[in-house]
């Protein structure tokens, strides 16, 4: 049960994280970005497959886990 409670915690982390990012990027663009006339603002969804994305979300799901793991052993 403890491995299932981490894993759930491993994958909140990265939701919470995916939630988090998009709402400070969204107001980065707001704020700091003024397109000017016409011109559109673009995203690759194919940017999500890189490596250095891949790693970091792995990071982000390993400290998720491992906080939950060290939590729910101790009880």
């Amino acid at each position: 049960m403890v491995y299932v409670k981490s894993l759930l915690a491993g994958i909140a982390a990265i939701i919470i994280a995916a939630v988090v990012s998009l709402f400070v990027m969204s107001m980065y663009v707001y704020v700091e970005y003024k397109p000017a006339g016409n011109e559109a603002i673009g995203w690759d969804p194919l940017s999500l497959l890189r490596p250095a994305t891949i790693i970091i979300a792995i990071c982000i799901f390993a400290v998720g886990f491992i906080w939950e793991f060290r939590r729910a052993a101790t009880k």
